[in-house]
C-alpha cells in the first residue's frame, strides 16, 4: 500500500511548469519523428518502421535501471538532465539533416528516444510529490491530456509543415523542409530546460543500493506489478488503452488509403507528393481521435477532481464499443464519421485517466518509479502486439471498418471484466 504522505499545500505552479516541460518534450519528439518519415519519403525509403521500433527498444531494455534511478535520486533534476540530453539529441538532428545525413539524425533520434525512456517515470513520478493523493486524479488527467494533444499538435503539424515548405520551396529541397522545423524543436527545447530549472526538488524514497542485477529486473518489476491486484488490474486497463491507440492509428492510415486508393511509380514526383498528401489525410483522421482524446480526458480530470472516480470506465468502454460500430455504418468523409472517430478518442481518454491515477496513487513512494517503468514496458509491449494485430485482420483481408468492430467489442469486453474485477480489489481514496 503507498505510504501516507504529511498534508502539504499542492505546489499547483511547479505542476502546471511540469505540464508545460512534458508537453514540449512530447511535441517534439512526435515532431522530429514524423519530420522524419516525411523526409524518408521524399528520399524513397520507409523510415517509419526503423523509428517506430527505436521509440520501443530502450523502454523494453533500460526500464528497470529508469525506475531505479527515478526512485534513488532526485525526479528533479534526472528530469532536467534529461531535458539537457534532449537539447543534444536535437542538435545532432539539426546538424545530420544539414549534413544531408540519414544515419546520423537517425542515430540522435535514438539518443531522443533513450531520454524519452528516461523522462517519464521522473515525469510521473513527480505529480504525487507536487499535489498529493488528494488532487492526483485531476493532476495525473491533465498529464495524459496534454501529451496527447503535444503528440497531435507534433504529428499533424509535422506533416503539414514539411509538405507546405516542399510547396513553396520546391521539390528539390527535401533536406530543407527537414532541417529548418527540427530547428524551431531544438530552439523550444532551449526554454524548456530553463524552465526545468526553477522546478522544485523532492527527497528520494528510496536508499536501494546499484547493484548490477538491476539491469535484468524486468521480471522483478513486473512480478512487483502483477502480485498486486490493484496495480495489476489498472495496468491491464492502461495497456488496453495504448493498444487501442495503436491499432487504431493504424486503422486511420488503412482508412486513408482505402479511400484514396493511390498507386503510382515509387520515386515518381506526383508519387511523391501523393503519398505525402494521404499522409496528411490519415494525420487528420487522426487528429479527429486525438481531439476527442483530448475532450474527453479534460472532462474526466475534472470529475477526478477531488477523488479517482473508477465509475468512468463503465461508459468509457461501452463509448468505445459504440462509436467503432458506427464507424462501420457511417459513409468515409461524411460529418457524422468524424464524430464517431472523435468520440471513440473521447470514451478511451474517459476510460484512461482514473486507471492511470490509480496506478500513481497506489503504488508504494519507495517504488513509485519501479511500478511505473514496469508499466511502460507492458504498455510498449501491447504497442508492439497492436502492430501484429492489425497487420494480422489486415492480412486476412478484413478492411477498417470491420476491424472497428472487433476492437470495439474487444473494449467492451476487457471493460467489462476490469470492472469486475476492481470492484473487489482495494482502491483506497477511489469512487468505485
Amino acid at each position: 500500500m503507498p505510504q501516507q504522505q504529511p498534508l502539504r499545500k499542492p505546489a499547483w505552479r511547479a505542476f502546471w511548469s511540469l505540464l508545460c516541460i512534458q508537453s514540449i518534450n512530447s511535441l517534439n519528439e512526435k515532431g522530429v519523428q514524423f519530420i522524419l518519415i516525411a523526409l524518408g519519403i521524399w528520399l524513397g525509403r520507409m523510415l517509419q518502421y526503423p523509428l517506430s521500433v527505436l521509440i520501443v527498444v530502450p523502454f523494453v531494455l533500460f526500464s528497470p535501471v529508469a525506475g531505479w534511478i527515478s526512485d534513488r535520486y532526485c525526479k528533479t533534476k534526472l528530469l532536467r538532465s534529461m531535458v539537457l540530453l534532449q537539447v543534444v539529441a536535437l542538435v545532432g538532428i539539426v546538424a545530420g539533416l544539414f549534413m544531408h545525413s540519414v544515419a546520423t539524425s537517425v542515430l540522435f533520434f535514438s539518443v531522443f528516444c533513450v531520454q524519452a525512456m528516461f523522462f517519464s517515470p521522473a515525469k510521473k513520478g513527480l505529480v504525487k510529490d507536487m499535489v498529493g493523493t488528494q488532487n492526483i486524479g485531476f493532476a495525473s488527467g491533465m498529464l495524459e491530456i496534454s501529451s496527447l494533444l503535444a503528440l497531435l499538435v507534433g504529428q499533424v503539424g509535422a506533416l503539414w509543415v514539411v509538405y507546405e515548405l516542399l510547396r513553396r520551396w520546391g521539390e528539390n529541397a527535401g533536406w530543407e523542409a527537414a532541417a529548418w522545423p527540427c530547428g524551431a524543436c531544438l530552439f523550444t527545447a532551449l526554454g524548456v530546460y530553463a524552465l526545468s530549472l526553477f522546478l522544485p526538488c523532492y527527497p528520494a524514497q528510496s536508499t536501494r543500493p546499484w547493484k548490477r542485477s538491476v539491469l535484468f529486473e524486468h521480471l522483478t518489476q513486473l512480478r512487483m506489478l502483477w502480485t498486486d491486484p490493484t496495480l495489476r488490474y489498472s495496468e491491464i486497463g492502461i495497456g488496453f488503452f495504448w493498444f487501442i491507440a495503436g491499432v487504431m492509428m493504424l486503422i486511420a492510415l488503412q482508412m486513408a488509403e482505402e479511400a484514396q486508393g493511390i498507386a503510382a511509380t515509387v520515386g515518381d514526383t506526383q508519387h511523391f507528393m501523393q503519398i505525402l498528401g494521404q499522409q496528411k489525410d490519415s494525420a487528420m483522421l487522426i487528429a479527429w481521435i486525438s481531439g476527442g482524446s483530448v475532450s474527453g480526458g479534460a472532462l474526466a480530470s475534472l470529475l477526478c477532481r477531488k477523488s479517482i472516480n473508477m465509475r468512468l470506465i463503465i461508459p468509457g468502454g461501452i463509448g468505445i464499443f459504440l462509436s467503432c460500430f458506427a464507424l462501420q455504418l457511417l459513409p468515409y468523409g461524411h460529418p457524422l464519421f468524424y464524430a464517431a472517430l472523435a468520440g471513440a478518442g473521447f470514451f478511451a481518454s474517459g476510460y484512461l485517466v482514473p486507471l492511470n491515477a490509480l496506478l500513481q496513487d497506489h503504488a508504494d513512494d519507495d517504488r513509485r518509479g519501479d511500478v511505473i517503468a514496469a508499466g511502460n514496458l507492458v504498455d510498449c509491449a501491447l504497442g508492439i502486439l497492436a502492430v501484429a494485430v492489425q497487420l494480422g485482420m489486415r492480412a486476412a483481408g478484413m478492411d477498417s471498418r470491420v476491424q472497428c468492430v472487433v476492437l470495439g467489442s474487444l473494449a467492451l469486453l476487457i471493460t467489462l471484466y476490469l470492472t469486475q474485477k476492481l470492484r473487489t480489489a482495494p482502491t483506497q481514496g477511489s469512487q468505485c
